[in-house]
């Protein structure tokens, strides 16, 4: 993955139920006032503002850009900032991201001003025809060709929901800040409320076998390079 650039403005992209919620503290308190947000609103149907990133970022002040960034939605990364080229995320195993989305999804779905998005289908049928949320918040096209070259090019560092404290511990070593665990508070989970049957995972697996890809290399190189080194934990 490419070296954080501190001359140049960060995005970090907030993957649906994968963790973003309770990370966004952390993050918020590294860049302080140069914290922005970028969030569709659901309940207005208004689009996130766009920022002039470059004018505003400098190294005195670092601008980190957080947030959804959903291309299909109209408020992706190429959408808004096709001029900034260095990401950080936090990836979930789609299938479990995939029930979190349908879950959370009905419980607060209501207050929504677009109420087509919430799931009219029983749990079975919607996960066995959804697509994850997830790659179409990555900053380029992914598909089974390059979705190592696009990790490999656009991401300073991919953490894992799974392993969340262990992954900010790595973002803050890239970043150069100081991890201090005890702001790391679980944050945001819906309770599931229906049974989920034991052959759904197989069956969703075999229709997203890019998304489980891009998790499963991202999760290998992840496992694969051991401890954080010492320094600014």
């Amino acid at each position: 993955m490419r070296a954080y650039d501190q001359n140049k403005p960060l995005i970090v992209i907030h993957v649906p139920k994968a963790a973003g919620t309770t990370s966004e503290k952390i993050f918020q308190k590294w860049y302080g006032e140069g914290f922005l947000r970028h969030y569709f609103n659901e309940q207005t149907g208004e689009m996130p503002p766009k920022y002039d990133l470059i004018r505003m970022h400098s190294n005195k002040k670092p601008i980190l850009l957080h947030g959804h960034f959903n291309k299909l939605r109209g408020f992706g990364v190429e959408n808004y900032y096709p001029e900034v080229d260095q990401f950080v995320t936090i990836l979930r195993d789609p299938f479990e991201l995939t029930l979190s989305h349908y879950f959370y999804t009905k419980k607060v779905g209501s207050n929504w001003k677009d109420k087509s998005r919430i799931p009219d289908k029983k749990l079975e049928e919607f996960i066995i025809n959804a697509k994850p949320n997830m790659l179409n918040h990555f900053p380029r096209e992914v598909t089974q060709s390059n979705y190592k070259e696009i990790i490999e090019e656009y991401f300073i560092e991919i953490g894992i929901t799974e392993r969340l404290s262990e992954s900010m511990k790595w973002i803050a070593y890239k970043l150069n800040f100081h991890y201090d665990e005890t702001l790391l508070e679980h944050s945001n989970a819906t309770e599931r409320n229906e049974k989920i049957p034991g052959d759904l995972r197989e069956k969703f697996v075999e229709k997203n076998q890019l998304e489980f890809n891009v998790y499963d290399y991202a999760l290998q190189r992840f496992t694969q390079r051991g401890a954080v080194p010492d320094g600014n934990l």
